[in-house]
C-alpha cells in the first residue's frame, strides 16, 4: 500500500487552498479563519482510502519531493529549510527594532511574509499527515520509531528559532494589533507565525506516541506564554479600559485556545489525562502574590474566553470562576474594582446562563446595602441618584437595563451594575424555574424585620430598586410587588423615617406603573395598599397620587384592578387641597373619567354594580362630590372642577353608567351662587357632548336662567363658551317663540344678553294688552329671579376691573330696557329694588368715607344715563320711592363721576342733550330738575364742592351746545333761576360765583342776539321767577345782582326794568304800604346807572 494513498483534500498545485493552512484574522475579506479552525479541529479524523492515481510528488519550499522518500530521508533538510524561512522573518523585525524605524523595503528585495508562513505551515501539515499514516498502518511502525525522537528535536529547534512568545516586544504586539490587514505587515505575520508554529508543534507532538511528556511540557509552555502575554497587556492598561479591551490580542489567539481545548479533550479521551482547565488554571495561577488586581486580571481573561458570538466557544464550567470571584470579594475590593468585576461578569453570566456568580455577588452586596457605593470615577450628575418620583425611578431602572456598555462604569455604581446583571440574567432564565426560585429564595430570605429596620435612606433605596429590578426583568411582577409590600408591612410604613417613607411611596408608584405598562392585574397589590394609604400622612399620599396619573395613562383597559387604587383616604385627602388648574390629582381624576367616558361610548348595556369600571366610577363620584360642591363656591376655583363635574354628568347619561344618579346639573345650573366661569365651562361641555337632554335634573327654565347669568357677565375669556350655550338656548321653544318674527337672532348677535333685553323691551312696548304685559312681567321675574345673588357674589368677591365694568354696564341696560317689567309700584322686593339696594344704594355706600370701585365709576360714566332713563320711565313725579332713588343716585354718584372725568372723556349723560325738544327727550328736563333740586336749591354763602362740580358740568354742556337752541332753552328754563340764586347768595371769592357769572353772562349774551328771541324770553321768565322768590326778603341781593347784569348788558336790564317795577309794586301791595323806601331806593339806583350809560 502506498503511504500517501489519500490526502486531506489538499492538492499541492491548488493555490487557493493555501489560504486556509495558517491563522489569518486580518487578511483579505474573502478568506475566513473559521474554515482553518474547523479543519484543524478534525485534522486526525480523516478516513484513509486507497487512491492509486494520486501523484507521488509534492512541492515544498519551491522544490519537488517524493512523498514517501522525503519522510524517510529528507526530514532534516526540510526542517532546515523551514528554519531558514523563519529566520528571514525574525531578522527583518530585529533590524527594524534596533534602528527604531520601519523597514525600508525600497532598498532591498521585497519579502512575501504571507508566502513564507504558508510554506512553513504546508510543510508541517504534510509532516503531520505522514505521521498519521504511519500510525494507521502497522507496516510503517518501524518508520515512526526511527523518526519520532528526531522529529521531536527538530520541532523544538524550529520553535526555539522564533524566541519566547511572551517576550515579544511591545512594538511588535502594538503593530500587530493595529494592522488594518496582513498584506505584507511583518509584525502581524511574525505574531501569527508564533501561533502557527506552536499549534503545529503541539498537534505533531500529539501524534508521537513516545513524546507525551514533551507534549505536556510544550502545552504548559504555550498556555503560560498566552497568560503572560495577557498579563503584560493587563499591566499596561488602566482599569477602566479593561471593560472594552480584550485580554487576547486577536481572534486568532482565541482560535488558538479553541484548538488547544479540542486537542486536550481528545488526549483526555485517549489517555485519561488532565482536562483543558487543569492545564489552563495551572498557567493562570502561576504567580507569587494574589491581590484584587490579580483576581481582576483572571476575571478579565476568563471574560475574554467567553465569546458567545463565536460558533466555537470555550466552556467556562470548570474554569474556577466561582473560586476566583469568592477570593476577589473576600479581599474587600474598592468600588472601582468592584464595578469592573461586575461588568466583566455580565458577559460571562449572560453567555453561560450560570446563576452561581450572581448568588455569590448577592451574598456580598446584601451585607452592604447601606453603603453609598461611591467612587471618584462616577460622573457628578450621577452621584445624586435618588429619583424625584416613582415614574423617574422606573425610568432610571429601565435605563439601567438598556444602557450602553460604554456608559456603565462612568454612570452607575457597583450595586446598580449588580442589579443590571441580576435583571439581565433573570430575563435569560425566566423559563428555568429552578434557578429563578433559587435566586428568589436567596434574595427574599435576607430581609427580616430587623434587617429592614437597620436600613438608612440609601439602604432602603437600594432595597426598593432591587425589588423593582426583579419585577421589571421577570414575569412575576405582581408577586414581587406583593412581596415588597409584605416586607414593609412587617415593620409598618408609619415607623419609617420621612425620607425612607418617601422612597417607599416612590417605589410603590413605580410598581403600579409597571403593572399598568404590562397590563397586569393590580387587584391584589392595590388591596394590600389600602390599609397603608388609610394611615399614612398627606405628604406621602401626594407622592402616591402624583404617580397615579401615569398608572392610568399606560392602562389600556380599566379592568386590571385599578378600582382598588381609590379608597376612603381619597376623600380625606381632597379636603386638604386647593381646586387649582395645575393640581395633578384633579388632572389625574379627569384623565380617569375621560377613559371611563370612552368606555361608556362603546357600551350599550348597563354595567352590573360589581363591574370593576363601575366600581371605579362610583368610588370617584362618592369621594369627589363633596369636594366639587365645596370648591365651586370658592373664589379662585379652577375650571378643572367644572370639567370633572361635566364629565361625571356626561358619563351618567350613558347607558353603561345609567344606574348612577348624578345630580350635578342642579348644583351647577340651578345653584345661583355658582362661579360664572365654572358655570360656563360646565354647560358648554355637556352641550358639546349632545347629552343634555338625558342629564338628570335637566329643565329648560334653569338652563335659560343659567345662560342669562353667563351672558350677562360675559368677558373675553368666557366668550367662546357662552356662544356654545347661546346657540343651544336659542333653540329652546320659548326662546324661539319670543324671537319669532322679530328679525333678531341670538346666535349672530354681538352681545346676546343686550339683544335679549332689546327684544323684551320691544315686545313689551308694542303690545298694550294689560294681561300680556302682566304675563310677560311674570316671565321676566322668573328669568331674573336670582339676579340679586349673581350681582352680590360678583361685588363681594371684588372681581377684576373688566368684570365689574361689565356688570354695571349690563345692569344699566336692564334698567333702560325692561324697568317696567322688573318693578311694580308699591310692591316690595322687586328685582329693580334689589338691584338698586345691592349695587348702588346699599347702606355702606351711603357712608361718606366709602370708596367706590374705580371700575364702577368708569362704568357709570358711560352708563349712568341708562339707569336714569329706566327710572325716569317709572314716573318719579308720582312715585316717591323712585324719586328718592333718583335723588340719592345723583347726589351719591354724580359728583364722584365728575371728579374722575379726564379732559379726553365724554361728559356723562350727554345723551340727554341732543338737539331735540323736551317732549322728545323728556329725560332731559327731569335730569335738569333733579340736578337743580338736589344741588342748587339751598342758599349757602359757601356752597360745597359738589355744587361747583354740577355748575361746571352745566357750563360745559352749555359750551358744547351753544349752537343748539333747543338744549339752551331747556337748560335756561330748568336751571337759570337757581343758578342766579346761587350767584346771589355765595361769597365773591367762592368758585361758584365765577362759574355762575360765566353761565349768566353766556345766557344774557345769547338773549340779546336778534335771532334768539325765544332764549331771551326764557331768560326773562327765569328772572321773573327769581324776583318773585327773593325780592321781598332779599331785595339787597336782588339789586346787587341787577347791578352785575347792567355790566353785562344794560339793554337787557332796561328791557326787564318794567317787570322789576311791577314786582316791586306787587311786594308793596302785599305789605299794605304805598311805597317801600328800600325797594324804591334800589330801583332808583338802577335807573340812575342805566341813565348814565
Amino acid at each position: 500500500m502506498h503511504l500517501f494513498s489519500t490526502g486531506r483534500g489538499i492538492e499541492n498545485d491548488n493555490q487557493s487552498t493555501m489560504s486556509f493552512n495558517c491563522f489569518n484574522c486580518k487578511g483579505q475579506p474573502n478568506i475566513s479563519n473559521e474554515r482553518f479552525v474547523r479543519s484543524e479541529q478534525n485534522f486526525n479524523s480523516y478516513i484513509l482510502n486507497d487512491d492509486e492515481n494520486q501523484s507521488d510528488r509534492y512541492v515544498l519550499f519551491g522544490n519537488s519531493f517524493h512523498k514517501g522518500n522525503s519522510l524517510v530521508y529528507d526530514i532534516p533538510i526540510l526542517f532546515r529549510m523551514a528554519k531558514k524561512h523563519l529566520l528571514s522573518l525574525s531578522s527583518v523585525v530585529r533590524d527594524q527594532y534596533k534602528t527604531f524605524r520601519t523597514h525600508d523595503q525600497s532598498n532591498c528585495k521585497p519579502i512575501n511574509f504571507s508566502d513564507i508562513r504558508h510554506q512553513i505551515s504546508e510543510f508541517l501539515i504534510f509532516l503531520r499527515d505522514g505521521l498519521q499514516r504511519m500510525k494507521a498502518y502497522e507496516s510503517y511502525n518501524w518508520l515512526m520509531e526511527s523518526h519520532e525522537k528526531k522529529i521531536e528535536l527538530e520541532l523544538n529547534n524550529l520553535y526555539s528559532s522564533l524566541g519566547q512568545f511572551h517576550n515579544l516586544s511591545e512594538t511588535i504586539i502594538q503593530h500587530a494589533l493595529s494592522s488594518s490587514d496582513c498584506k505584507n505587515n511583518i509584525y502581524y505575520h511574525l505574531y501569527h507565525c508564533h501561533l502557527d508554529i506552536r499549534w503545529f508543534q503541539l498537534s505533531l507532538l500529539s501524534e508521537l506516541p513516545k513524546s507525551k511528556d514533551t507534549f505536556k511540557h510544550s502545552l504548559h509552555n504555550a498556555l503560560n506564554d498566552l497568560v503572560q502575554l495577557a498579563r503584560n497587556r493587563f499591566k499596561k492598561l488602566q482599569l477602566k479600559d479593561l471593560h472594552f479591551k480584550d485580554a487576547l490580542l486577536c481572534d486568532c489567539t482565541y482560535d488558538f485556545l479553541v484548538l488547544l481545548q479540542c486537542l486536550i479533550n481528545k488526549q483526555q479521551l485517549l489517555y485519561n489525562s488532565d482536562n483543558f482547565w487543569q492545564y489552563f488554571n495551572t498557567a493562570l495561577t502561576n504567580v507569587n502574590y494574589v491581590d484584587c488586581d490579580e483576581l481582576i486580571f483572571r476575571l478579565w481573561l476568563l471574560n475574554s474566553l467567553q465569546q458567545s458570538e463565536k460558533s466555537t466557544s470555550i466552556d467556562l464550567k470548570d474554569s474556577g470562576l466561582v473560586s476566583i470571584l469568592k477570593e476577589f470579594l473576600n479581599n474587600e475590593p474598592n468600588e472601582v474594582q468592584l464595578k469592573l468585576s461586575v461588568c466583566l461578569l455580565e458577559n460571562i453570566v449572560i453567555s453561560s446562563l450560570n446563576t452561581e456568580p450572581v448568588i455569590i455577588l448577592w451574598e456580598y452586596f446584601h451585607k452592604r446595602l447601606n453603603s453609598t457605593f461611591y467612587s471618584s470615577d462616577l460622573k457628578i450628575q450621577n452621584i445624586a441618584c435618588i429619583s424625584k418620583n416613582g415614574s423617574e425611578l422606573l425610568i432610571q431602572m429601565n435605563n439601567l437595563f438598556s444602557a450602553q456598555q460604554t456608559d456603565l462604569l462612568s454612570n452607575y455604581n457597583s450595586f446598580q451594575l449588580f442589579q443590571r446583571l441580576l435583571g439581565l440574567h433573570l430575563q435569560n432564565i425566566k423559563y428555568n424555574s429552578k434557578d429563578w426560585n433559587q435566586l428568589k429564595g436567596r434574595i427574599f430570605s435576607k430581609f427580616s424585620p430587623s434587617k429592614l429596620m437597620s436600613f438608612n435612606d440609601i439602604g432602603f433605596y437600594n432595597f426598593t430598586t432591587l425589588f423593582l429590578a426583579l419585577s421589571i426583568m421577570s414575569d412575576d411582577t405582581s408577586q414581587i410587588a406583593l412581596k415588597y409590600q409584605h416586607l414593609v408591612k412587617l415593620i409598618s410604613e408609619s415607623k419609617l423615617d420621612p425620607n425612607t417613607r418617601s422612597t417607599y411611596w416612590k417605589g410603590t408608584v413605580a410598581f403600579l406603573i409597571l403593572h399598568s405598562q404590562r397590563n397586569t392585574s393590580m387587584t391584589a397589590y392595590g388591596t394590600s395598599l389600602s390599609d397603608t394609604l388609610n394611615t399614612t400622612s398627606q405628604e406621602h399620599i401626594t407622592v402616591y397620587l402624583d404617580g397615579l396619573k401615569e398608572v392610568f395613562v399606560f392602562s389600556e383597559s380599566l379592568t386590571y384592578g385599578q378600582h382598588t387604587l381609590i379608597g376612603s383616604w381619597f376623600g380625606n385627602y381632597l379636603s386638604t387641597i386647593k381646586p387649582s388648574e395645575n393640581n395633578e390629582v384633579l388632572q389625574t381624576v379627569l384623565l380617569i373619567l375621560e377613559k371611563l367616558k370612552k368606555v361608556g361610548n362603546d357600551q350599550s348595556m348597563p354595567f352590573p354594580r360589581e363591574n370593576e369600571m363601575f366600581i371605579l366610577y362610583d368610588s370617584l363620584y362618592t369621594y369627589l362630590l363633596p369636594f366639587l360642591k365645596k370648591s365651586c363656591l370658592t373664589v379662585d376655583c379652577g375650571t378643572i372642577v367644572a370639567d370633572i363635574a361635566a364629565t361625571f354628568t356626561i358619563i351618567s347619561s350613558k347607558p353603561a353608567f345609567s344606574d348612577t344618579k348624578v345630580m350635578l346639573f342642579n348644583f351647577f345650573v340651578v345653584n345661583q351662587g355658582i362661579n360664572i366661569k365654572l358655570l360656563n365651562r360646565y354647560l358648554s361641555t355637556i352641550i358639546k357632548e349632545n347629552v343634555i337632554a338625558n342629564v338628570h335634573g335637566y329643565n329648560s327654565l334653569a338652563l335659560i336662567k343659567a345662560w342669562l347669568h353667563s351672558s350677562m357677565l360675559i368677558t373675553n375669556w368666557t366668550f367662546n363658551e357662552t356662544v356654545t350655550i347661546t346657540q343651544f338656548v336659542s333653540n329652546i321653544s320659548e326662546i324661539k317663540e319670543l324671537f319669532k318674527n322679530s328679525g333678531n337672532d341670538l346666535e349672530t348677535s354681538v352681545d346676546p344678553f343686550i339683544t335679549f333685553l332689546d327684544l323684551l323691551s320691544i315686545k313689551y312696548h308694542h303690545n298694550q294688552d294689560v294681561k300680556f304685559r302682566q304675563k310677560m312681567s311674570e316671565k321676566v321675574s322668573d328669568y331674573f329671579y336670582s339676579i340679586k345673588i349673581w350681582v352680590n357674589i360678583l361685588i363681594k368677591q371684588h372681581k377684576q376691573n373688566d368684570e365689574i365694568y361689565r356688570l354695571y354696564m349690563v345692569i344699566g341696560y336692564v334698567f333702560e330696557k325692561i324697568s317696567p317689567l322688573i318693578y311694580v309700584k308699591g310692591k316690595p322686593n322687586t328685582i329693580l329694588q334689589e338691584l338698586l339696594d345691592s349695587m348702588l344704594l346699599s347702606v355702606n355706600l351711603r357712608s361718606p368715607n366709602t370708596k367706590i370701585h374705580p371700575s364702577v365709576i368708569t362704568a357709570l360714566l358711560s352708563s349712568l344715563h341708562r339707569y336714569f332713563i329706566g327710572l325716569f320711565r317709572l314716573n318719579p313725579k308720582t312715585d316717591l320711592y323712585i324719586a328718592r332713588c333718583l335723588r340719592e343716585l345723583i347726589s351719591l354718584y354724580f359728583p364722584k363721576i365728575l371728579v374722575g372725568i379726564k379732559s379726553s372723556d365724554e361728559l356723562p349723560l350727554l345723551k340727554f342733550f341732543e338737539e331735540k325738544p323736551d317732549n322728545e327727550i323728556p329725560e332731559r328736563a327731569l335730569l335738569l330738575e333733579l340736578l337743580v333740586s338736589t344741588f342748587l336749591s339751598k342758599r349757602h354763602r359757601t356752597p360745597d364742592s359738589s355744587v361747583a362740580q354740577v355748575l361746571e358740568y352745566i357750563n360745559s354742556i352749555i359750551k358744547i351746545s351753544h349752537n343748539n337752541k333747543l338744549v339752551i332753552q331747556s337748560i335756561i328754563q330748568h336751571t337759570l333761576m337757581r343758578i342766579c340764586s346761587v350767584s346771589m347768595f355765595c361769597e365773591e371769592t367762592n368758585i361758584c360765583k365765577r362759574i355762575t357769572n360765566e353761565i349768566i353772562n353766556t345766557f344774557i349774551n345769547l338773549s340779546v342776539s336778534q335771532s334768539n328771541e325765544e332764549i331771551k324770553n326764557e331768560v326773562m321768565s327765569s328772572l321773573n321767577t327769581l324776583c318773585e322768590e327773593h325780592l321781598a326778603f332779599s331785595s339787597k341781593l336782588i339789586f346787587e345782582f341787577f347791578d352785575y347784569l347792567i355790566t353785562i348788558s344794560p339793554d337787557f336790564v332796561t328791557c326787564f326794568l318794567p317787570k322789576l317795577v311791577a314786582h316791586i309794586e306787587k311786594v308793596e301791595w302785599k305789605r299794605g304800604i304805598g311805597s317801600d323806601y328800600t325797594l324804591r331806593k334800589g330801583l332808583e339806583r338802577i335807573q340812575i346807572k342805566l341813565g348814565k350809560i
